[in-house]
């Protein structure tokens, strides 16, 4: 009997230790920026500005709606936060003067538990989150014109000392890997702008270009366009990639544009896919391999 009994509670210690273990994994799942039907964790989870936010099992099901969009005049600011448990978003109050603000909530991803965090005047949306700190979008406001979407900026706020301050402005974070953070200028250019890297961990910023657009994180490095003579006629595209902090720059390929232009389709890590444009404003693509900087003629 004393062995029956022994062997009942091996199997019981064994299965708790089973439940505890998958708990610690589907709690250790970082915070990621939402903009579209993704799963993290155990759900696909979404938002709907005019109907609400969403989770679901299957990427193929309409979801379980967990949380109703206002019916007033406020609305869902756009892309949410979430680690699969709990989920941080915004509502904004749909004006857009001198006293537009957005107001963060976190929910559980259960529906439930649902929290006041900050309200921030001229919010923008969420772009982060890292160390208990939210990274926010903010654009320009003032008392004498209104508001101005084009210029913006990013702000940090602390969810321990519940502070609010400015990690760099015309700065909006546009990829995350981990601790590190992508972005360029938001001054309603079109490019090329600015890129910047933001390590959260270590709270320090480094300039990888000053003329720079399509950058990415890719197998441990950076890469990105750089952009030079943009208003000659002998405009030229430079792939580069380089180390996190904006060291060890290495050119991949050269891309003449020409008098007319192009724009960058595609960058990976073993070639480009660009397009030149004519004087019409017809478009014929290029592919540049890294390894020979060979340029072929492709179809779109």
């Amino acid at each position: 009997m004393r062995k029956i009994i022994k062997s009942i509670m091996c199997i019981i210690f064994a299965i708790s230790i089973i439940l505890v273990g998958s708990m610690k994994i589907n709690a250790s799942t970082s915070y990621r920026l939402i903009e579209q039907k993704t799963k993290v964790g155990n759900y696909y989870i979404w938002s709907n500005p005019q109907k609400g936010i969403y989770i679901s099992k299957s990427k193929l099901s309409s979801g379980t709606r967990i949380l109703k969009a206002p019916s007033s005049n406020e609305y869902l600011g756009y892309g949410i936060i979430t680690n699969g448990s709990k989920i941080y978003y915004t509502v904004r109050n749909g004006n857009y003067d001198t006293k537009d603000y957005m107001t963060i909530y976190r929910i559980d991803v259960s529906g439930r538990n649902k929290k006041y965090i900050k309200k921030v005047s001229h919010g923008d949306n969420l772009r982060a989150y890292y160390g208990e700190k939210l990274y926010i979008n903010r654009h320009d406001c003032n008392n004498k014109y209104g508001c101005d979407g084009t210029y913006i900026h990013t702000y940090v706020y602390d969810l321990s000392s519940k502070k609010l301050s400015l990690l760099k402005k015309d700065y909006t974070i546009n990829f995350i890997n981990g601790q590190y953070f992508l972005g360029s200028a938001n001054t309603g250019d079109y490019g090329p702008l600015p890129i910047h890297l933001y390590n959260a961990k270590i709270n320090k910023l480094y300039k990888i270009s000053s003329s720079g657009a399509n950058e990415k994180f890719l197998n441990g490095k950076i890469y990105y366009a750089d952009i030079k003579n943009i208003y000659s006629s002998n405009k030229k595209v430079y792939i580069k990639c380089c180390s996190y902090t904006g060291n060890n720059q290495k050119t991949l390929c050269t891309l003449n544009m020409g008098t007319y232009g192009g724009h960058i389709e595609s960058i990976n890590s073993t070639y480009v896919k660009y397009a030149k444009y004519n004087k019409n404003g017809n478009s014929t693509y290029y592919k540049c391999i890294y390894k020979t900087g060979k340029i072929v003629k492709i179809t779109e």
